[in-house]
């Protein structure tokens, strides 16, 4: 038997809102009853850099699909990416989201970016969310070395 210390930490640090990117960009996560909504924020990464937006949504989209996974959100999801200027930027986006969809082992659908240029995706449910996850400080996690 071995015990897994820090894990209600762990989890806590998981349930939290604020996501920071190594690009000092950050997402802000919010579950409702009827959607989840993730938005895409260049924090403080955007003074004199070039393509900025577009690299720092590169990034977030594959943070925004880890945290689907590591939250198990599922249902409508919306991800508000930071506004760019070229339709390109859009394209490559899309394809980026579209390959991450694709390594998802649950099944994930991005269906298209709106007129605001949020992105929709579905998720389908197969067990409950991380917000419904109850642990205590006293928990002992076992498993088969």
């Amino acid at each position: 038997m071995r015990i897994l210390y820090g894990l209600p930490a762990k989890i806590e640090d998981c349930m939290k809102k604020k996501v920071w990117l190594k690009s000092g960009g950050y997402l802000i996560i919010e579950q409702t009853e009827a959607m989840n909504v993730i938005d895409v924020n260049s924090g403080k990464n955007i003074t004199g850099k070039q393509n900025i937006f577009a690299k720092v949504n590169m990034e977030a989209a594959e943070e925004c699909m880890r945290q689907i996974r590591l939250r198990n959100l599922s249902g409508m999801i919306l991800i508000d990416f930071i506004n760019m200027e070229q339709v390109q930027e859009y394209t490559d986006l899309e394809a980026e989201i579209r390959r991450l969809c694709q390594l998802d082992p649950v099944m994930i659908h991005f269906i298209d970016f709106t007129g605001l240029g949020i992105a929709e995706l579905t998720r389908v449910k197969k067990a409950n969310h991380l917000l419904t996850i109850r642990i205590t400080n006293d928990i002992i996690i076992k498993y088969a070395a």
